[in-house]
């Protein structure tokens, strides 16, 4: 059956292919078919060769590569950090559905060598990360860019927050001097 500007849809019902179709807003690829994810409308942009599905009802936002995601370190090792996964930036209002995991991988934290990701991330942080693929979980993010990595930094001592200081962070209440892969924006609230 054809779809047509207009039908109404619900999450992965099939649109077109690939051949026909770029999947725009509300709309995803997989093996060379084109689903709805999101219960609404269906417009087609025959110039473009885009459809989309534009949602009538408030969906869980929808990751995928090139979201900017806001969360929190659970856990760091030399070669990986895994972050539970608490928002998506211009969809700060809705919950993210699962999957609700990521993992920076050492080579995707910064430019440049890195030889111990835990030098660069402690459980607690709470990172701003830009999504690289959320095909399966866990989804694989990066920090490399100025405006990505930790935003707020608890000490590794005291659990203070450390303020900045330089390259450095440095915690209020007891002194220590820790470092971190900072977002240019460190402790400013901005999402």
């Amino acid at each position: 059956m054809e779809v047509k500007t207009g039908d109404f849809v619900l999450p992965v019902d099939f649109l077109a292919t690939a051949e026909e179709f770029v999947p725009g807003e509300g709309a995803y690829e997989e093996e060379g078919k084109i689903y709805s994810s999101a219960v609404g409308m269906v417009l087609i942009d025959i110039r473009t060769k885009r459809i989309s599905v534009f949602s009538r009802t408030k969906t869980p936002p929808i990751l995928k590569a090139g979201d900017i995601v806001i969360g929190r370190i659970e856990e760091t090792r030399e070669q990986f950090a895994n972050v539970t996964l608490a928002a998506m930036r211009g969809k700060e209002e809705r919950a993210l559905p699962p999957p609700k995991l990521g993992v920076i991988h050492i080579s995707k934290a910064q430019a440049g060598f890195v030889k111990d990701l835990s030098k660069l991330f402690k459980p607690g942080d709470v990172v701003r990360a830009k999504v690289l693929s959320a095909q399966r979980e866990p989804v694989q993010l990066t920090t490399v860019g100025k405006e990505f990595g930790v935003l707020v930094a608890l000490c590794s001592r005291c659990r203070s927050v450390l303020e900045k200081q330089g390259n450095r962070l440095r915690c209020p209440n007891c002194g220590s001097l820790e470092t971190r892969k900072t977002a240019s924006d460190y402790r400013q609230g901005v999402v």
